[in-house]
């Protein structure tokens, strides 16, 4: 399992640094410190390899949201409190990483996944209809796919506007 995460964490680094398409099984090798043998019997294609680091990050990020949730009063509370942290750690949805989840089959299924998580556990707290959470939703993942990609800049303030407005949607709707 050691080996795997290291793999795993290589690849986004990788990823990063050079791109989804420029991406080789020697340099994952090379970053993880394995053999490119060890790297090919874990992922057989680059493709598997990419999508496993996009599922296996997604999954954290899911497991996280969860943790935030054990001391708010509702999943959308926690996935604005996270959205924000994010949007103050790292910026938002990494251009790269989201290039690689738009263009890879496999990848993309994985980013399904998350949407899927992440509207079924907002409906599971049952308040608020169902176009309120899917707009909640929509919103938080629009300001960091947005801000991440450059489609918008704002300054600090006017973002933390934007995330006073939907901690107030979350408070009331969902």
């Amino acid at each position: 399992m050691e080996t795997i995460d290291q793999v795993l964490t290589a690849t986004c680094i990788v990823i990063e640094r050079v791109g989804v398409h420029n991406l080789t099984i020697d340099m994952v090798a090379a970053e993880a410190g394995v053999s490119k043998g060890g790297v090919l019997h874990h992922f057989p294609a680059k493709t598997a390899l990419v999508a496993e680091a996009i599922r296996r990050d997604i999954e954290k990020l899911i497991a996280e949201i969860e943790e935030t949730a054990h001391y708010t009063r509702t999943f959308a509370e926690a996935l604005a409190i996270h959205a924000r942290q994010i949007m103050r750690e790292k910026g938002g949805v990494s251009p790269r990483l989201f290039v690689a989840s738009a263009e890879l089959p496999e990848a993309a299924e994985a980013v399904r996944g998350l949407f899927s998580a992440l509207t079924s556990r907002l409906t599971r707290d049952g308040s608020g209809t169902g176009v309120e959470r899917t707009l909640f939703f929509f919103a938080v993942f629009g300001i960091l796919v947005g801000r991440g990609m450059n489609f918008f800049q704002s300054s600090d303030e006017e973002l933390e506007a934007l995330f006073s407005k939907l901690d107030e949607f979350a408070a009331k709707t969902c």
